[in-house]
């Protein structure tokens, strides 16, 4: 897993990869709400704007992307896919 997000980290346009899990103490992230978003899909991208931002659900690790606006999705997507 930490090959697949070094691997995100370096897609240019890229800004942050950061993995998700109920530790977290940051108050901007819901994580009940993120795991609803994420209940029948095994991924959720959003975009905006000013950026993108791509959750990623396998098992129980979420992955968040943070992108600028003009990232290549397909090449997230097939990192993404890559992970068994």
């Amino acid at each position: 897993m930490q090959e697949i997000l070094n691997a995100l980290r370096q897609i240019p346009c890229v800004t942050s990869v950061e993995h998700l899990n109920d530790s977290i103490q940051d108050d901007s992230f819901n994580m009940e709400s993120i795991r609803n978003l994420l209940v029948n899909r095994k991924k959720v991208t959003l975009i905006g704007k000013n950026g993108c931002a791509v959750f990623f659900a396998q098992k129980s690790n979420i992955i968040l992307i943070r992108s600028e606006a003009n990232v290549n999705l397909g090449a997230i997507d097939l990192l993404l896919d890559s992970i068994k």
